[in-house]
């Protein structure tokens, strides 16, 4: 059994990959991920392979415990080139590893086709990937809810509740004015790279992923009247980063 482990900032997410296939995903607070968890969940792996933007001290950890338990590791990172995919950065090992997952997955996933990449977490990524395996760049947005904070935290009399559900109409109140407004700067963002990469070739599909990529699908899908997009080419990938780590095992 492989384990492929994503350790993001707040939670850590892993997969057993067996005979090719992928599991259902896992998920606990990075608090939770310890020699102690190892030891209950991972004395039955192989391999574990993983991607780390935390802090280095919970890979270290874990990279201790597998060289105790005799259990092969590996951390993996961004680079020039990987199988048939190339970076568009000058300085390949500074795109972010996530970023650099979901073009690898995307690639195993549509070979042949030009895709439109948005990853929707912590902050909403935009990248975006020519057929040949080219990366042509792309974009950085504080996501949905840290644009909601920032708002909170540099004024001092705006007053707002987050809401869980998605609306893109003026409000009439001042939670509403903030929370829709979120959202319809992170589609009209989503929008334009749509019109930037139809610059650079058709656009063949759009994948979106990350914990608002199903709510941003659905408004995105709502939006396609007013462009030359169907909705057909347009989807939800939930956990898109395995399909990227399962190509380094």
């Amino acid at each position: 059994m492989i384990l492929l482990i994503d350790i993001g900032n707040s939670r850590t997410k892993y997969v057993q990959l067996i005979d090719g296939k992928l599991s259902a995903t896992i998920q606990l607070n990075n608090n939770d991920f310890t020699a102690a968890y190892f030891e209950r969940n991972f004395s039955q792996a192989s391999r574990i392979i993983i991607a780390n933007v935390a802090k280095s001290a919970l890979a270290n950890e874990l990279d201790n415990w597998c060289v105790a338990q005799k259990i092969s590791f590996k951390q993996v990172y961004s680079e020039q080139q990987k199988n048939s995919l190339i970076s568009a950065y000058q300085k390949p090992t500074t795109l972010g590893i996530d970023r650099w997952l979901a073009l690898l997955a995307t690639i195993r996933l549509y070979p042949k086709e030009n895709v439109l990449i948005i990853d929707a977490g912590t902050a909403t990524t935009v990248d975006f990937l020519k057929n040949n395996g080219q990366h042509q760049g792309g974009w950085i947005l504080a996501g949905v809810k840290a644009l909601f904070n920032s708002i909170l935290s540099h004024s001092t009399l705006v007053h707002a509740e987050s809401k869980t559900v998605a609306n893109l109409a003026f409000g009439t109140n001042t939670s509403d004015n903030v929370n829709n407004a979120c959202w319809a700067a992170t589609l009209g963002m989503i929008e334009q790279a749509i019109e930037q990469a139809q610059q650079l070739d058709d656009v063949d599909r759009i994948i979106l992923t990350g914990g608002d990529g199903k709510t941003l699908t659905k408004l995105l899908v709502e939006q396609t009247s007013s462009n030359s997009l169907s909705v057909d080419s347009i989807q939800f990938i939930d956990n898109l980063i395995f399909f990227g780590l399962q190509e380094y095992a």
